[in-house]
């Protein structure tokens, strides 16, 4: 192969390269090379850049679905504050609306649990609601505000806070039906036992007046013998109250009391395993008094499992009182 090299002045001589054979093919291999790195490069570098700016691309919308998910998880969680102080505040006031003695038919019907409202079925469906509950919460407390007003003393003398001066408190036997521990019969639990320290103060919870003070005699027709040393307040309209397994009574018959002032300690008198309060809750009930669950009327602690609607409230009473505690 001969290459000639012109030069770009005519002036010049042209160079003339003879190739030998084996010389000839080195620079053919030489130039094929070159033409496949070209080729290669053209389509590798496009190709690179594709990739930077797709995995950039991936990169940013990584992290915005990030940002997107957070942003949604705290959103959630917020809606379901929102959700379970509307439903805590619903249950404190129906409670109360119950021992004020309000009506089923004058208490908003979107407060009940059973109504359903706080569980919409799409997330669009729950702001409407959420409104729609707390407009029932505004009614609900001008009805009690209204009952507040008509009876100056109906907040004090109506049973509110736990009757106990401590921060631990344990519920060993409930309100309700159960198979006796002593007897091993079934029976109507008409009361709720409160383990505590022995000593612990045992506190009014609300105003009222002494009733009784004392034990009542053992007797076969009696259950209230059983609860050792008692005291019972009165109420007036709002029932009253009894309390159970004292240490110590520290207060009188006829003796007027304040809400929270201390009436007596934890004990073990009568039957109990151990240092214990037995308290009950006697709320009129169509004219008459009846036993019903004492946790409906602590409204300071949570003792009560979910929400309960003032309905159920009402609705909740022994089916046979039986033996009415002395001086009520």
């Amino acid at each position: 192969m001969e290459l000639q090299f012109h030069p770009a002045s005519s002036r010049r001589a042209v160079r003339t390269l003879v190739l030998s054979e084996r010389a000839e093919v080195v620079l053919l291999a030489a130039v094929g090379a070159a033409l496949v790195l070209a080729v290669s490069l053209w389509f590798t570098v496009p190709s690179a850049a594709v990739r930077e700016l797709r995995d950039e691309r991936s990169a940013a919308l990584a992290r915005e679905t990030a940002v997107v998910r957070a942003e949604r998880r705290d959103l959630e969680a917020r809606a379901a504050g929102a959700l379970d102080r509307a439903r805590d505040a619903a249950s404190l006031a129906s409670r109360i609306a119950f021992l004020y003695g309000v009506p089923a038919a004058d208490w908003p019907r979107e407060l009940s649990p059973e109504a359903g409202l706080l569980q919409p079925a799409s997330p669009e469906a729950l702001a409407p609601a959420l409104s729609r509950y707390l407009a029932a919460l505004d009614r609900g407390a001008a009805v009690l505000e209204a009952r507040e007003r008509a009876d100056l003393s109906l907040a004090r003398a109506t049973p509110s806070r736990l009757p106990l001066a401590a921060e631990l408190v344990e519920p060993a036997a409930v309100f309700g039906p159960r198979v006796s521990p002593w007897t091993g019969a079934e029976e109507f639990f008409e009361g709720l036992d409160l383990a505590a320290a022995a000593g612990t103060p045992v506190i009014a919870p609300a105003d009222g007046v002494v009733l009784f003070v004392g034990g009542v005699p053992a007797s076969p027709r009696s259950r209230l013998w059983r609860f050792g040393t008692l005291v019972v307040l009165g109420h007036g309209a709002a029932g009253g109250t009894v309390f159970g397994h004292l240490g110590r009574a520290e207060v009188r018959r006829g003796q007027r009391v304040r809400r929270g002032e201390r009436i007596g300690a934890v004990g073990t008198s009568g039957w109990t395993v151990g240092p214990a309060l037995h308290y009950e809750y006697w709320r009129r009930a169509g004219g008459d008094l009846a036993p019903t669950d004492p946790r409906f009327a602590i409204l300071d602690r949570r003792l009560l499992d979910g929400d309960v609607s003032l309905d159920k409230m009402r609705a909740t009473s022994a089916p046979d009182p039986g033996e009415r505690p002395p001086g009520l």
